[in-house]
């Protein structure tokens, strides 16, 4: 098989170097270490740094994108899914600290505007954003090239090659679609990976830990309701306890390994064809999320009535006193709140939908399902609670597919991934 190439592995280099700086810089700003980092004076130097490093990161991803033209031009497929998983994969740290340091940076270039209400900081947000995607679009060149051989050989078809051309060229779901470019030239190679045990229950595993603490917590607060004085104990451990969902939105969402590993281990039970494993998989996923969904929904019920009342208890009371104006502005900061709380909790809650929405692409594929029934039921799966439901339903159709035995509705198109 192929092995990662030379500029790939020059362009992670960058990378690492990139992300180092980047982190520096955040904790710079936010936590004053290793130096303070907070006027126009410190952000000159933060820029000259970070120019210089880009200058050689320019030079390098041109040599990187030159490389991935050749291995196409050579129809080495092999070489280029392994560079591709390598340079795409070593750039989340920098996106991720790369956000985090722009947040800062944007702040502190705000509050030294107040003149101007903070323009010079929306502007500094633009050139940043600007320059972060031209950082992060030569890490997609290798899974292009990925793309383009792959479709000269007619291994894939045009729906494949023109949505994940363009998921390439798009912040964030770049990533899944590497993955499953990746893992499709791995079986057109005939290197088709099976999962193991760690990555096949690792959602799982997460989703338990936290749902366990839930039920916990949600005992504890049952008991405080119940018992006057609740008692330390108790108090205590509703403390302690209500970071279980903090926890899991963190590994969930701020640093996404779990969903990529478990991404990448459903493309790989689709191209081996594991409705058993899938449908197991996406059945203990959603019944698992359940005490941990119902505790996040109680803390963001908790947070948006106390973002709603806030204002009221800053003015103590009077501004209940100015009429219908005050209350169109107290409904405003309560919605602000709840829209928020619905974001984060989405966000949360739509990794668990992946093995059951590959648990239906792979129902379709071998037409065992209809495309109404498709389409419903990828819908119910992003939508709270629908998703549930529908999982135990889909799942369910499943297993009496397996109970049935091979049909011709269970025929496999000898081409996996075809449009």
């Amino acid at each position: 098989m192929g092995s990662i190439t030379g500029p790939a592995k020059a362009l992670g280099a960058a990378f690492v170097l990139g992300a180092v700086l980047v982190a520096v810089v955040a904790s710079g700003i936010g936590l004053e270490q290793p130096f303070r980092i907070d006027d126009s004076g410190d952000l000159a130097i933060v820029y000259a740094v970070l120019g210089a490093w880009f200058l050689v990161y320019v030079v390098m991803a041109i040599v990187a994108v030159a490389d991935a033209a050749r291995l196409t031009r050579r129809g080495d497929l092999a070489a280029a899914q392994e560079s591709a998983n390598f340079v795409k994969l070593i750039a989340i740290p920098y996106f991720l600290l790369n956000f985090v340091a722009l947040t800062e940076v944007v702040a502190v270039v705000g509050v030294n505007d107040r003149d101007r209400l903070g323009l010079d900081g929306f502007l500094v947000a633009v050139l940043f954003v600007m320059l972060t995607y031209v950082v992060l679009l030569p890490t997609s060149a290798y899974s292009v090239a990925c793309l383009v051989m792959m479709k000269r050989s007619d291994q894939i078809g045009r729906i494949f090659f023109g949505l994940n051309l363009v998921l390439q060229f798009l912040f964030v779901v770049d990533v899944p679609s590497t993955i499953a470019v990746v893992e499709v030239a791995r079986d057109r190679l005939g290197d088709t990976r099976r999962p193991g045990t760690l990555s096949r229950n690792l959602l799982a595993g997460v989703l338990i830990a936290g749902s366990s603490a839930a039920l916990l917590w949600l005992a504890f607060v049952a008991i405080f309701w119940l018992l006057d004085p609740p008692g330390p104990f108790v108090r205590d451990a509703i403390y302690v306890l209500t970071i279980a969902s903090p926890v899991v939105f963190v590994l969930l969402v701020l640093l996404p390994v779990v969903p990529l590993v478990t991404f990448r281990t459903a493309v790989r039970l689709f191209l081996t064809d594991d409705l058993d494993a899938l449908q197991r998989s996406a059945r203990t996923v959603k019944l698992a999320l359940i005490p941990l969904f119902v505790q996040n929904f109680v803390l963001c019920a908790i947070a948006v009535l106390a973002t709603t009342f806030l204002p009221i208890v800053a003015t103590h009371g009077t501004l209940i006193l100015l009429g219908p104006g005050a209350l169109v502005f107290l409904g405003a900061f309560g919605t602000t709140g709840l829209v928020w709380a619905v974001i984060t909790t989405y966000l949360m809650m739509l990794p668990t939908s992946i093995c059951g929405l590959t648990m239906l692409a792979l129902l379709i594929r071998h037409r065992a399902i209809t495309p109404r029934f498709c389409t419903i039921h990828t819908l119910l799966h992003l939508i709270f609670v629908g998703d549930i439901i529908s999982t135990l339903v889909v799942a369910h159709r499943a297993r009496q597919l397996m109970t049935a035995g091979p049909s011709p509705a269970l025929h496999t198109d000898p081409a996996v991934v075809r449009g």
